[in-house]
């Protein structure tokens, strides 16, 4: 079985295909910190956590589906403490790589604010990071998906842009990466 995790229903809302299982976790890192770990705690017998979801990007990829290479906590800032930006005391990882397989990889900068793209990331959004963390401590291969659902172009609201987009990208989940991971599993 294969847990499909994403933080609002309307992500991607209905049933799925058989073999995998949907988590709705809620918004920001705490609250898929707690969803995800209650749930592997739970029943820790899947076989790979797929996570997808809305996040924001450049105008150029607005309207994707983007897989995502590494996940880091952008809004993790120790460096008055002498320690590279986006790594906590105790916690020497910067990044975490990411399983996914896809045409077009991005870095992906969660943190419990909307953002816009930076140097370090290309996308940004507000649980992969805390997902892959908890996938990490259960041994769990992850993979991460993401539609760019807003952008920081033209000074647009970007809270107005997800909301008129945030379930645009679902079929195409299903259709690509679901499906996709059906042929793999066959093999």
């Amino acid at each position: 079985m294969i847990l499909v995790v994403i933080a609002l229903e309307e992500e991607l809302s209905g049933p799925l295909p058989s073999g995998y299982k949907k988590l709705v976790t809620g918004v920001g890192k705490v609250n898929a910190s707690i969803a995800l770990t209650a749930e592997l705690c739970y029943n820790s017998t899947y076989s790979k956590i797929i996570n997808y979801g809305s996040a924001g990007g450049s105008s150029t990829i607005k309207g994707q589906l983007v897989g995502v290479s590494a996940v880091i906590e952008r809004d993790m800032d120790c460096t008055p403490l002498g320690l590279p930006l986006y790594v906590s005391p105790g916690d020497e990882e910067q990044m975490i790589v990411c399983q996914t397989k896809h045409d077009s990889l991005f870095v992906c900068g969660t943190g419990d604010s909307f953002s816009v793209p930076h140097i370090n990331y290309q996308i940004c959004e507000m649980e992969a990071y805390a997902l892959a963390k908890v996938a990490t401590k259960f041994k769990i291969p992850f993979d991460c998906y993401k539609y760019i659902s807003d952008s920081d172009a033209d000074g647009d609201d970007q809270g107005s842009e997800w909301r008129e987009n945030v379930s645009k990208g679902a079929e195409l989940f299903k259709s690509s990466v679901l499906v996709a991971q059906d042929q793999l599993e066959l093999w």
